[in-house]
């Protein structure tokens, strides 16, 4: 019965003893694995905040990824822009996807590598029909708030390539959002808005 006693007061120990044991960094913040790792080191590190013109960017220096290699971190063809610093535990990066302009995504990971969200935080309206101009905008604020949008001046041509007239318009489509604290991304809408006069 002694010994009993005895067995029974050090398992009781122990498991006090280890209950109390501080949680280690690794257990709050996992470790990052080798792949994703190699993947952020394509990604060059920004600071906010940030302003994208998409028809107005060169691709001189960033990384084009091939769709093979890293594959389930991003789409082939998107050029690595940055990786940003974040509110919460988790990874950010804004790639650029190839159209007309060049258009920024925004996408969030946990710190094992695996997609939280992912949105194209651009409005992706330009083209080169004639009479057509565009002007793709994105800002990402210290805050982590975000607006894009896209400046349209259009008409119709006639035969000849002249503007026909009355068919002018004049217009902007924007949206807004934020990055939260947990990775996810909220965005509103696509607002149009009639601009006055004509584009310079």
């Amino acid at each position: 019965m002694k010994y009993l006693i005895i067995i029974l007061s050090v398992l009781v120990f122990a498991c006090q003893t280890n209950s109390d044991k501080p949680i280690s960094d690794e257990t709050k913040f996992p470790k990052v694995n080798d792949e994703f790792t190699l993947y952020l080191s394509s990604f060059s590190k920004k600071q906010l905040p940030i302003v994208i013109k998409g028809c107005n960017i060169s691709s001189d220096g960033l990384k084009q990824f091939d769709g093979k290699q890293f594959s389930k971190y991003t789409d082939e063809y998107s050029l690595a822009y940055g990786q940003i610093p974040v509110n919460g535990n988790y990874i950010a990066t804004i790639t650029l996807a190839s159209a007309d302009c060049y258009l920024p995504v925004l996408t969030t990971y946990n710190l094992k590598g695996q997609i939280i969200d992912k949105k194209g935080i651009a409005i992706g309206g330009c083209g080169a029909d004639c009479g057509f101009t565009c002007e793709e905008f994105m800002t990402l604020r210290k805050d982590f708030t975000f607006y894009a949008s896209d400046t349209i001046s259009t008409y119709t041509c006639d035969s000849l390539g002249s503007e026909t007239p009355g068919t002018y318009e004049y217009y902007i489509i924007y949206k807004e959002g934020k990055l939260r604290s947990d990775g996810t991304i909220e965005m509103s809408e696509e607002v149009k808005k009639k601009l006055p006069g004509r584009k310079e």
